[in-house]
């Protein structure tokens, strides 16, 4: 039978990598002309695959909007593939829900230009997440064409997803790159053609190879057509064909019929780096790239989301243009070379104001949003009192909790900076005070002074022009008995309108009516710009929703915080009790509830680092440091409503860097100061803690060690939809044919953790997703969490880690992380693991609070239950009504999740990753029960009455 070969013209693009985005835009504009040139020039040429990225259409069309017609004609006839991705993500570094995103992104896109490739096409990105396959079905994507992951398997075979979805997966075993020459020679290019399919033609269960025309950033050749046809007369035993990527599926489907099932089956996580590498340091390069992103993710997910269907749903708030322009900005980011850290320097300064944008506008959004569930009402002032705002003296503060569940943690708002002489008062709905505490009064000026007889008619008539003072107002207060006037002044006419100006006005019309003239001097109080910070410990909050309290402005000294130092270096709470090893400064910890005793927790271990940003590679002769030059300094001290702090203030001395020879670490020392605080709070079974590193040596890794006292084999991580199950110590024992050899440290979302049968010790972290679990010398396990990996390479071909280059040889000065660097993470040893994985989520996501005028609409609120089940998305739809409520089981056994509402349920669905509804569900009132297998991945839309 004769071999037939589809060859798929295409190119690899990266947006920002060895150079910065302008400079590979620059070229890609070019590119596309060429593209379009070669299409619309030459009727033998079936066409170009665009990367399966549509933010490239967006980029070029930036620049060259005009060739929008040219690409919708190509893409209408078939001829220019795009999608279904928006970028080609990290997948290991990104959340879940950002995977969804990107594929809801992309595929919208490229609907716009004529049509989607319904191929999970993902060449480069370094490895890929047990869940895809099922991600991929939820987008009606039942191919995945991809290079890395994968070892010595055939080109075809079968990937399972833990809840045992499968896709038909077409393996790069050769490359994405390997038919991307065309020599301009035609013995040389049948030679070549020849030989790259018969490389192919031992491993296919077909007659059929897949020959890719392409690689990084390459032009398609201008004569392709005609050079195929040429070879094609010099190959009679080789079928050439120039085809598209669905052409090669639609062939493989026909060809191996019902014997698909019989193909080879892998399941889970891919991350073999036996002949092609996934470049495992990319978990902990420049890791403020990682710490950002967590940030931004959590912004948009936990809070802009899910308060913004509150609004939609129950006030017709519609803020999703606003969210389609964070998620596009934040999706940039997740450019695998991007969020890696790969880069040059230049690139990953573009991203900076990406973080920044997406941010911005999700704490834009949740702010409305909450402000939107209030309800204006009228307001008077208290009697013998003057109000240009009288609502602001009595207002709402609402709270979100975004994760189910109770929630016991302190919760803290931003206020405005109050003049001298106000403060803030909170009260629960019954009218029973709760202490609030001033925790910083803000950076704003502030002004007292007193208006004696004399200056009253001035001062009443510049009262007239909105002014108090030297500035304009936009807030005034008048305590007529107390003769106090308090206001805040403008800092910026954005924040004003005419009705305040009015307001003002009306409020010195009547001081002069009541007191034209004064007889003893009045006190008045000012304040402009500044936002003061505020905390309180809140009663038990429970479920996904919204909590309302009474705020008053009124006068008064705040609470202020005032540290109680404790008498002896320990603290404690209703759970735990924490204390310092005084030799090394780590922890030890009791847990009041079972009496298990861990020691040496929090130990900071410091190795050299000759590797580049892709690959951790340990010098020959390291030095590793973990004990401090000097005993550590330990304070411990009560601060309401916070809890107890235990801090730790060490001094290690490293070496800056490496030899000249880079086979060790340099004799010359520098000073790595590091500030540890770990907190126990009230009613929290967690200790929370804040590591702040000053960074002066390059060429190491910082790593933070936690012994569990466990013996196990195996250990957990969350991944994207999934809590994955690793072995101890390296996955596989690899050979010197390995391009790249394996390490022990794996990829997580939030969360590793060991367990045995009598329970567990957790670790969550806050964009930190490089954790390794090894055996100590008693075989005890020990969680080790990477703070920093400092290198200043952008590739090198000397390592042991990996065969050859993974980029261009370029110095990265800022990969080696210089400066001050601070970390969280959080400690929570269990006997209950799903609702340590909760308690876990709650550090990463804790209460978000805002004042507002008027009293609640609706509180809302979702409850979830089990906890094995766990909750990633409350959104809007994309479009259209309702709501979209996403999650996961995440046990190895069947689960029935019940799904309470605040409202009645009108109608609802079980939808796929579209967001497009499927089976009908049978609400019970205001709950839904749905069966949801191992690993499911569970999307319900919805619409309440």
């Amino acid at each position: 039978m004769t071999l037939e070969a589809f060859i798929v013209t295409h190119t690899h693009w990266d947006r920002e990598w060895y150079r910065p985005f302008q400079a590979f835009r620059y070229r890609l504009v070019q590119l596309m002309e060429q593209v379009l040139e070669t299409i619309e020039g030459d009727p033998a040429f079936a066409g170009f695959l665009l990367d399966g990225q549509s933010v490239i259409l967006e980029d070029v069309l930036a620049i060259r909007p005009d060739l929008e017609p040219r690409i919708r004609k190509a893409v209408a006839e078939g001829r220019l593939w795009i999608g279904p991705w928006y970028i080609l993500p990290d997948e290991f570094l990104v959340s879940g829900e950002a995977l969804l995103r990107n594929l809801l992104l992309g595929i919208r896109i490229a609907r716009r230009f004529g049509g989607w490739m319904p191929i999970g096409y993902t060449p480069d990105p370094f490895g890929h997440v047990g869940q895809l396959p099922q991600i991929l079905r939820g987008f009606g994507i039942e191919a995945a064409v991809f290079q890395r992951g994968l070892d010595d398997q055939p080109t075809l075979l079968q990937w399972e997803a833990p809840d045992g979805t499968r896709v038909l997966t077409v393996y790069l075993r050769d490359g994405y790159g390997n038919a991307a020459w065309v020599p301009e020679d035609a013995e040389a290019l049948v030679v070549y053609l020849k030989a790259q399919a018969l490389s192919l033609a031992p491993h296919t269960p077909v007659p059929m190879v897949l020959l890719m025309n392409g690689t990084d950033h390459l032009f398609p050749h201008p004569q392709l057509s005609r050079w195929l046809q040429v070879a094609q007369r010099n190959l009679p035993d080789l079928r050439l064909r120039h085809a598209s990527l669905e052409d090669y599926v639609r062939a493989v489907r026909s060809a191996l019929g019902e014997n698909r099932e019989n193909l080879p089956v892998v399941r889970g996580e891919l991350r073999s780096s036996k002949r092609h590498p996934v470049l495992p340091g990319v978990l902990s390069a420049r890791m403020w790239i990682k710490q950002r992103n967590a940030a931004a993710q959590t912004w948009l997910e936990c809070y802009a989301e899910p308060l913004t269907a509150f609004a939609y749903g129950i006030c017709g708030l519609d803020r999703r243009p606003f969210l389609f322009e964070a998620w596009r900005l934040l999706l940039q980011n997740h450019f695998h070379d991007s969020i890696c850290g790969t880069g040059v320097d230049e690139a990953h300064e573009d991203m900076k104001p990406r973080f920044d944008h997406a941010e911005q506008i999700a704490r834009l959004v949740s702010r409305e949003a909450l402000e939107r569930l209030l309800q204006p009402e009228a307001a008077e002032a208290p009697p013998r009192w003057l109000a240009s705002d009288p609502a602001s003296l009595e207002q709402t503060l609402l709270v979100y909790t975004p994760v189910p569940g109770p929630s016991r943690d302190p919760v803290e708002v931003t206020l405005p900076a109050l003049p001298p002489g106000l403060t803030y008062r909170l009260l629960d709905e019954e009218g029973r005070e709760i202490p609030l505490f001033e925790v910083e009064p803000g950076v704003g000026d502030r002004a007292q002074w007193t208006v004696n007889p004399e200056e009253w008619p001035a001062f009443l008539q510049r009262m007239l022009w909105i002014h108090i003072g030297r500035y304009a107002a936009k807030r005034v207060w008048v305590d007529l008995e107390g003769r106090r006037i308090w206001a805040e002044w403008a800092d910026a006419s954005a924040d004003m309108d005419h009705s305040m100006i009015s307001a003002i006005v009306r409020v010195g019309r009547r001081l002069q009516e009541i007191h034209p003239a004064i007889s003893a001097p009045w006190a008045v109080s000012a304040a402009m710009g500044g936002a003061s910070r505020w905390a309180f410990r809140a009663p038990e909050h429970r479920g996904v929703g919204v909590h309302a309290y009474r705020l008053q402005i009124l006068p008064g000294e705040p609470w202020r915080i005032r540290p109680q130092v404790l008498g002896e270096p320990a603290v404690e709470n209703e759970f735990f009790r924490l204390t310092v090893d005084p030799r090394d400064g780590t922890f030890q910890l009791e847990d009041r509830r079972t009496g298990r005793r861990w020691a040496g927790l929090n130990r900071l271990e410091d190795e050299g680092d000759a590797g580049d940003v892709y690959n951790h590679e340990p010098p020959r002769e390291d030095r590793r440091i973990d004990r401090p030059a000097e005993p550590p300094q330990v304070r411990a001290w009560a601060e309401e409503p916070f809890g107890q702090c235990l801090e730790v203030v060490l001094r290690y001395e490293i070496p800056a860097g490496l030899r000249p020879d880079r086979k060790g670490r340099s004799e010359e020392r520098v000073s790595l100061p590091v500030t540890v605080r770990a907190w126990l709070r009230p009613g929290v079974p967690r200790v929370d803690i804040e590591t702040a590193v000053e960074n002066a040596a390059m060429d190491h890794r910082l790593r933070v060690v936690f012994p569990t006292g466990l013996r196990t084999e195996t250990w957990v991580t969350e991944g994207a939809f999934d809590w994955v199950t690793r072995p101890v110590g390296l996955p596989t024992v690899p050979d010197e044919t390995w391009v790249e050899q394996p390490v022990p440290t794996a990829p997580q979302q939030g969360f590793a953790f060991v367990e045995d049968p009598t329970g567990g010790f957790l670790v969550a972290s806050a964009g930190l997703p490089e954790v390794e679990a090894r055996r100590d010398a008693e075989g005890k396990v020990e969680l080790i969490l990477t703070l920093l990996r400092c290198v200043g390479w952008l590739s090198r071909d000397d390592l042991r880690a990996r065969r050859g280059h993974a980029g261009p040889p370029r110095p990265t000065p800022s990969a080696q992380m210089i400066g001050r660097w601070t970390f969280r993470y959080s400690l929570i040893p269990f006997t209950e693991r799903d609702e340590a994985v909760r308690e876990a989520h709650r550090f990463l996501a804790p209460p978000l609070a805002v004042a507002g005028r008027g009293k609640p609409v609706e509180r809302p609120f979702i409850e979830v239950e089990p906890a094995a089940f766990v909750l990633t998305a409350v959104k809007a739809p994309e479009e259209g009504e309702g709501w979209i409520i996403r999650g996961y089981n995440a046990s190895e056994q069947p689960i029935e999740v019940r799904l309470t509402f605040w409202r009645p349920i009108r109608a609802a669905w079980q939808a796929d990753l579209m967001e497009v509804p499927q089976e009908p569900l049978s609400p019970d009132g205001s709950r839904l029960i749905i069966p949801v297998r191992p690993k499911e991945i569970l999307t319900v839309r919805l619409i309440l009455e």
